[in-house]
């Protein structure tokens, strides 16, 4: 079982090798299906058993990953607990499904989906390729969160306002500061607040700790404003609710 084991002898993760390129051609097809077929998916049944079905893979993946650590003994709470930024938003993702909350939303599309596709262009999993388990896991998830969002614009018909970057700039700080006093306690090092990931990421554009926390305040603004941007060009378009 290689495939599950944290350490094991398996192909090393090859950026924009044939499995990367071939993840992003899935996601790519599958986002064209939604927004294509948003008329189908409008419908009363589909608008029921889609959700359904994107918050039972978030949580049984979630689930997946806390048994992976248990099962090959690597569980700690300085790294297992969702708590990064790709979990908090397959959680925000989750309570949009479920509430139809517009702050949910905000969250999910600014700081989920832009984190999502940063992630899916440099992804950290050094040593895991395909076929492990950790690369299924990670595609898994940082895909759904686009696919997602983009059910929650052109099917569900959600928004954004201009407000919506300040709001969630701010809450995302406030989460990031609470994040990293509870590093401090546990000597942890979620959303990489204490030290950048091992394998090659954007952090790396941003210079040593603590200045890329710094830089990524910034960029972080300017990538919402760049997405609002888009969605505003773009919401141009009859089916999406534009404001």
């Amino acid at each position: 079982m290689s495939w599950w084991n944290y350490m094991h002898e398996g192909s090393t993760f090859s950026w924009f090798g044939t499995a990367h390129i071939t993840v992003w051609v899935i996601i790519i097809f599958l986002s064209g299906c939604i927004i294509g077929g948003r008329d189908f998916l409008s419908r009363k049944h589909s608008r029921h058993l889609i959700p359904l079905v994107f918050i039972t893979i978030f949580i049984l993946s979630e689930l997946s990953f806390q048994v992976f650590y248990v099962t090959n003994g690597i569980w700690h709470i300085s790294y297992s607990l969702p708590l990064h930024l790709s979990s908090i938003a397959w959680i925000t993702s989750t309570l949009t499904l479920l509430t139809k909350h517009n702050i949910w939303f905000e969250i999910t599309f600014l700081a989920g989906f832009g984190s999502a596709v940063l992630a899916l262009l440099t992804p950290d999993l050094a040593a895991f390729g395909f076929p492990h388990y950790r690369f299924f896991h990670f595609f898994l998830t940082h895909g759904l969160i686009i696919l997602v969002v983009f059910y929650l614009l052109f099917v569900e018909k959600m928004f954004i306002s201009f407000r919506s970057v300040f709001r969630v700039w701010g809450i995302l700080n406030i989460y990031a500061l609470a994040v990293f006093f509870f590093n401090l306690a546990i000597d942890g090092n979620y959303m990489y607040l204490m030290n950048k990931p091992a394998q090659t990421t954007p952090f790396d554009w941003f210079g040593p700790w603590p200045y890329y926390i710094i830089s990524l305040e910034v960029f972080t603004f300017a990538m919402f404003l760049l997405i609002y941007g888009i969605y505003k060009a773009v919401s141009s378009l009859s089916y999406i609710r534009s404001r």
